[in-house]
């Protein structure tokens, strides 16, 4: 399994309410949720190590510390379209909890009828898209076609997941959905040195002229040259929000 390059940091589990607390149904919009690698293995495909003990109960908690109310579930790359995990924790909710949590899957080639009915009653509700070269699954543009019919008909809504200038190999293809929900993660995961000057960052300000396409404001620090601090994420975050703040969603 190759390894992730980075200072990658385990999560704080003592966490707290933020000062002034969130509005009142906040929701995280992404979160990974992972357990026993016996019961539930990475793929061989996988670009990093899954933390231990992140399980679902573990998410649950954090939200009710920090005064979120909803959650969104967004399937590991680490399993792809394995979706045994994902069911486990969707079908083994809490009646109550399920009112409150949504998930995005990982549609492959194989990826059954049957098994997306069984998602969707579930409660997964979009798609992502892992178009980043980093993670060696990037799909080819007839597959992301393929992908963006199959949503259309289950009215879910699309995840881009992207890694910088691989969004402009997507582009004509990208461009071109214009009646389903679209959501970059990650800041498009930019090179922020470049600032407002980097053509993908003019390219997803110029669609997010659309209202069918979205941002989640997140892990500017994770793509940040600096130690801390992270002040080069901060004009391009800004940016986008400028560009689009009904349209800006953010993620723990």
């Amino acid at each position: 399994m190759a390894a992730r390059k980075g200072p990658w940091k385990d999560w704080d589990r003592d966490t707290r309410m933020p000062t002034p607390p969130p509005p009142a149904g906040s929701c995280d919009c992404q979160f990974h949720v992972y357990e026993d690698p016996a019961k539930f293995p990475p793929g061989p495909f996988a670009t990093y190590q899954p933390p231990e003990h992140s399980a679902f109960a573990d998410a649950a908690r954090m939200h009710h510390k920090l005064g979120f109310a909803r959650g969104v579930i967004v399937h590991s790359s680490v399993y792809g379209a394995d979706h045994a995990l994902l069911l486990h924790v969707l079908e083994n909710m809490e009646p109550t909890l399920r009112k409150r949590y949504r998930a995005t899957g990982i549609l492959g080639e194989t990826t059954s009828d049957r098994e997306l009915a069984r998602l969707d009653a579930a409660g997964v509700v979009g798609v992502r898209l892992n178009i980043a070269k980093m993670f060696g699954v990037t799909p080819s543009s007839n597959e992301v076609r393929r992908t963006i019919d199959r949503v259309r008909e289950l009215g879910w809504h699309i995840r881009v997941h992207v890694r910088g200038n691989d969004l402009l190999d997507f582009s004509d293809v990208l461009k071109s959905v214009k009646d389903i929900p679209m959501v970059i993660d990650h800041l498009g995961h930019v090179d922020l040195s470049l600032g407002l000057k980097n053509p993908v960052v003019r390219w997803i300000l110029d669609i997010l002229k659309r209202d069918n396409w979205w941002l989640m404001a997140s892990n500017g620090n994770r793509d940040s040259a600096m130690e801390a601090g992270w002040d080069d994420a901060v004009p391009v975050g800004r940016a986008y929000v400028e560009a689009a703040p009904d349209r800006i969603i953010w993620a723990t």
